[in-house]
């Protein structure tokens, strides 16, 4: 018998916790171009590829918040969430990409309004689950 290690036994337990509500979110992801006055503006967008989220809402704290969350390795700053997103380790996702629910999530769901939805956190603890917080943006 092969030895099956901590890591596998805690990505199939994130399997299954997404695999229980999984939706299929096709991302998009903003690209910036600095400007002359040493800023930076959206020129485009890459859409990203379809993949398996579980999302629920964030009913613990709705209000404006920063704070650090010491129960990760590095400190992460929480700003505005309203909805967290699990996903697996190899997924492809990255702070200020977005979706709309109705043109890009399968199955279609009721669950979330139509509307921009931001992820404005990822979480540095990464080793056995992905976490990601996402503000409704309307």
């Amino acid at each position: 018998m092969a030895a099956w290690s901590e890591q596998q036994q805690r990505d199939r337990l994130a399997d299954n916790f997404i695999d229980s509500d999984a939706l299929e979110i096709t991302l998009h992801r903003p690209v910036f171009t600095p400007t002359a006055a040493g800023g930076r503006t959206q020129t485009s967008v890459t859409v990203l590829g379809a993949q398996k989220f579980h999302i629920y809402p964030f009913k613990r704290r709705l209000t404006q918040e920063y704070m650090y969350n010491p129960q990760s390795f590095g400190e992460d700053k929480v700003e505005f969430i309203h909805y967290i997103m699990i996903f697996n380790r190899d997924n492809d996702l990255e702070m200020n990409d977005f979706f709309n629910p109705t043109i890009d999530i399968a199955p279609v769901t009721n669950r979330l309004q139509s509307g921009l939805y931001t992820i404005t956190f990822i979480s540095a603890r990464l080793w056995d689950r992905g976490q990601a917080g996402i503000l409704y943006r309307g």
